[in-house]
């Protein structure tokens, strides 16, 4: 008898991965075009892991314009992680593409065709960084939540 292969629960069909657990939070993809039900998976995890006085609409609304800029400007593989330090959340976006300055975000006239996404993620978070090393470009921002302390249990 032949033996089928199970799948992989944290491979999707569409060639991404996904890790989510008490550690953070991380997401790799093949094309950020195929990232569409990303942002409702990120939310869900957020919201299990923040205090309920957390910006949990700002942190995603971060994490749709990150991924949003990528699948415009950098089409390819997208690698999203999140990471804790202590109750502080750090979204990571790395991604293939030219890479961009955030030097001097600020709100773009009434008719400019770009940079509205990156005045939100600036106005919403905090620390924003962009970094090109190697051919990759990571943007860095600190997400407006903060974790739930861990109960104790007796």
């Amino acid at each position: 008898m032949e033996r089928v292969p199970q799948p992989d629960p944290r491979r999707g069909a569409d060639g991404w991965t996904l890790k989510a657990d008490s550690s953070g939070f991380t997401f790799r993809i093949a094309d950020a075009s195929l990232a569409n039900n990303a942002r409702t998976i990120f939310q869900r995890y957020l919201a299990a892991q923040v205090s309920p006085d957390s910006d949990l609409y700002g942190a995603e609304l971060i994490f749709g314009e990150l991924l949003g800029n990528v699948a415009r400007h950098a089409p390819g593989a997208i690698d999203v992680k999140l990471r804790w330090n202590g109750p502080i959340a750090i979204l990571e976006v790395a991604d293939h593409g030219p890479g961009y300055a955030v030097d001097d975000v600020h709100l773009p006239g009434d008719y400019a065709e770009s940079a509205r996404g990156l005045f939100l993620v600036s106005s919403f978070g905090r620390d924003l960084a962009v970094r090109r090393q190697g051919g990759r470009t990571t943007t860095t921002v600190t997400l407006p939540v903060t974790r739930r302390r861990a109960q104790k249990y007796a």
